[in-house]
C-alpha cells in the first residue's frame, strides 16, 4: 500500500510565533543549516499584510516571505539574522475572481497550485502548463520562475501568463512605511521584475489576473493518463494533452527500435 502526506510545518517556534526556525520542505538546506528568526507573522488579509510590512520597515527589521511548504532548495527564505521576521502567506489563500469570458483568474498569493487548478477546472479552465508539485503557492512559484516543459505559445514559465499583480514593499514615512504597488502590463518593466523577484522586492499579495486556457474535453484519455501517472495535475489543455500523447508515443517507438537493434546486433 502507498500513502502520502504534506510536509510537516517548516516554521517552528518555541512559543507563540516567537523564537522561530525555518527550513524547506525537504527538511534541510544544502549546507544542512536551519535558519532562525525572532518572529513569524501570519496575515489573513491584505490590510494585515500591509500593517506587518509597515511595522517591520519602521523598526528596520529584515523580512523574508515564507510560503506554505517552502519548497525552494536555496536559502531564499532566511532573514539573515536572529532578529528577522518571517511573513507567511499560509492564510492568504483565497480565490478572488474567475472571469470565464476573458479566461482570467484573480487569487491571493498563498493559493496553492492544487487549489488554483481545481478552482479553474470548476469554471472549465486550466493552466496551460505547470510545475509537477501541487504544493507550490502562486506567489512562490512566480518568484522563483517555476515552469513546466514546452515551447508552445508563450512557453512553460507560469509567470509569462500573469498579466497583473499586487506587491507590498517597504516605504518611507510618507507611505506609512509600506508601499502598495498594483502592477499590470501598462508598467511592464516593473511587472516583469516583480514576477520573478526571488522575494527581495516585497510580498506579493495578489496575482490579480492569471491567463488560462479552455479545459480539455477528453475524459477517457485524461482518466487513463492520470491513472498511469503521466499527468500530475487535473487542469489539462488540449495542447498539453496532445504533447503528452506524442511524448509517450515516441517513447514507445524508441524503446522498440532499441530492442530490435539489440536483437539484430
Amino acid at each position: 500500500m502507498v500513502g502520502c502526506s504534506p510536509p510537516e510545518n517548516h516554521i517552528k517556534c518555541s512559543s507563540t510565533n516567537t523564537n522561530c526556525t525555518i527550513t524547506n520542505s525537504y527538511g534541510t538546506f544544502p549546507d544542512r543549516s536551519i535558519c532562525q528568526a525572532a518572529n513569524a507573522a501570519y496575515p489573513t488579509t491584505e490590510e494585515e499584510l500591509i500593517s506587518i510590512v509597515a511595522a517591520a520597515t519602521k523598526a528596520k527589521r529584515k523580512v523574508k516571505v515564507a510560503t506554505r511548504y517552502s519548497h525552494s532548495i536555496p536559502k531564499l527564505v532566511c532573514p539573515d539574522g536572529q532578529n528577522g521576521l518571517l511573513i507567511s502567506t499560509n492564510y492568504l489563500n483565497r480565490t478572488l475572481e474567475i472571469d470565464v469570458q476573458s479566461m482570467t483568474m484573480s487569487v491571493e498569493s498563498g493559493v496553492t497550485l492544487r487549489q488554483l487548478i481545481n478552482e479553474a477546472a470548476k469554471a472549465g479552465l486550466a493552466l496551460p502548463y505547470s510545475p509537477y508539485w501541487w504544493g507550490l503557492t502562486i506567489g512562490g512559484l512566480l518568484s522563483t520562475g517555476a515552469h513546466g516543459s514546452t515551447l508552445w505559445g508563450k512557453g512553460s514559465a507560469i509567470h509569462d501568463y500573469v498579466v497583473a499583480l499586487t506587491i507590498i514593499s517597504p516605504g518611507g514615512p510618507e507611505d506609512g512605511y509600506a508601499k502598495v504597488r498594483s502592477l499590470d502590463e501598462s508598467n511592464s518593466t516593473e511587472l516583469d521584475a516583480a514576477k520573478v523577484s526571488l522575494g527581495v522586492l516585497g510580498v506579493i499579495s495578489k496575482v490579480r489576473m492569471l491567463s488560462l486556457s479552455p479545459l480539455s474535453f477528453c475524459p477517457f484519455l485524461l482518466s487513463f493518463f492520470r491513472f498511469e501517472g503521466w499527468l500530475h495535475y487535473s487542469g489539462v489543455t488540449l495542447v498539453s494533452l496532445w504533447i503528452v500523447v506524442m511524448q509517450k508515443l515516441f517513447g514507445i517507438i524508441n524503446y522498440y527500435l532499441i530492442y530490435i537493434l539489440m536483437i539484430i546486433s
